[in-house]
């Protein structure tokens, strides 16, 4: 007990700290959140026109657009990309084959 009386002044700084470092890495998480959020919704949308414009889908996208549109929502992404992307997955599935 006595040390703590004796170093009151260097633990309430130690504690302070910690809180200011916690309240910091939640802002910056946050950040990062809302980046993979806006990255998530252009790459999204981006996909949803091409498919669109093309009249299918091409099954190589169709995994990779339902794992962006659930990670999307799962960041807080909100309801108006919905319509784009039920409007993609009405398209038929294609799988489309390059010859070399």
């Amino acid at each position: 007990m006595e040390v703590i009386t004796k170093n009151w002044v260097n633990l309430a700084v130690l504690l302070l700290q910690c809180g200011f470092l916690e309240f910091e890495r939640e802002s910056k998480n946050k950040a990062i959140d809302v980046a993979i959020r806006s990255l998530l919704r252009t790459e999204i949308i981006s996909l949803c026109y091409k498919a669109e414009t093309q009249g299918y889908i091409a099954l190589y996208n169709l995994e990779s657009l339902t794992d962006m549109y659930q990670a999307y929502h799962e960041l807080g992404g909100n309801g108006s990309i919905s319509e784009i992307y039920q409007k993609a997955m009405k398209l038929p599935n294609m799988s489309v084959h390059r010859e070399v």
